[in-house]
């Protein structure tokens, strides 16, 4: 699928344009048009437009590549490639409902419906703060690529609920996935390695060190095991705890 960037000012008149004449009227809410990456497509085609532009941050434009090339790979039927680009976008750009809902959608169309009620669920989770006012820093770039408005918290939790009804799945019984951002998640690892060094610096290299020293003993000494003093192997028990030679 090939796609052919338009500038942001056309393709913002041809969505108002469309949307006055209801070609997004009703019948965008259909369950349909709902559970579809198509949709996404026009957000796409934005967000090429806005990395083009001279001056463009480097965290968007890697977001814009990876969400990108999860749609084509989504539209191909390549789910664990377009999940890997998903989720690499995710990770760039947390605040961003839309990736969430692709995640989502690529999990259901893989098989993996009760995965993607999770996602679905933070989907809708991102949406509710959204509108909450929150994401101060994200809510002018992700308004504009909602242009159509078509994604709104209360008609897509109607729409969502009822979709995973027929399935069996209640939307209230859903968790969201734990979600750590990058920054955090690194700051976790590094946490642990450190915790791990100490613990084998003051803990594991002791013991070896100690189990060397036993076994390696200065010419003419043993070493006692109880308290590791050096005695003369003449000696059979030991100068300072009185323990023998073992």
């Amino acid at each position: 699928m090939k796609t052919y960037i338009k500038p942001v000012g056309i393709l913002l008149f041809i969505s108002i344009i469309c949307s006055s004449f209801g070609i997004f009227g009703q019948s965008r809410f259909t369950e349909k048009e709902f559970f579809s990456y198509e949709r996404f497509v026009l957000t796409m085609q934005l967000l090429d437009a806005i990395t083009r532009k001279q001056g463009s941050r480097r965290d968007i434009k890697a977001f814009a590549t990876y969400f990108k090339d999860g749609i084509y790979a989504l539209s191909n039927e390549k789910y664990s490639a377009a999940l890997s680009k998903f989720y690499k976008s995710r990770n760039i750009w947390p605040e961003y409902f839309g990736t969430a809902f692709l995640i989502a959608l690529t999990y259901e169309r893989s098989g993996d419906i009760r995965k993607a009620s999770r996602f679905y669920k933070e989907y809708l989770n991102k949406l509710e703060t959204l509108e909450s006012g929150h994401f101060p820093i994200s809510r002018p770039l992700i308004n504009f690529l909602n242009v159509d408005d078509m994604d709104t918290y209360h008609e897509s939790k109607a729409i969502i609920e009822d979709y995973l009804r027929t399935y069996g799945i209640k939307l209230d019984n859903v968790k969201a996935p734990l979600f750590i951002a990058g920054f955090v998640k690194s700051v976790f690892i590094i946490f642990i390695l450190v915790i791990l060094f100490l613990v084998g610096y003051y803990s594991i290299w002791p013991y070896f060190k100690k189990q060397n020293r036993l076994k390696n003993p200065p010419p003419g000494f043993w070493i006692c095991r109880n308290c590791e003093e050096e005695n003369p192997d003449l000696v059979k028990e030991c100068s300072k705890c009185r323990k023998l030679r073992g």
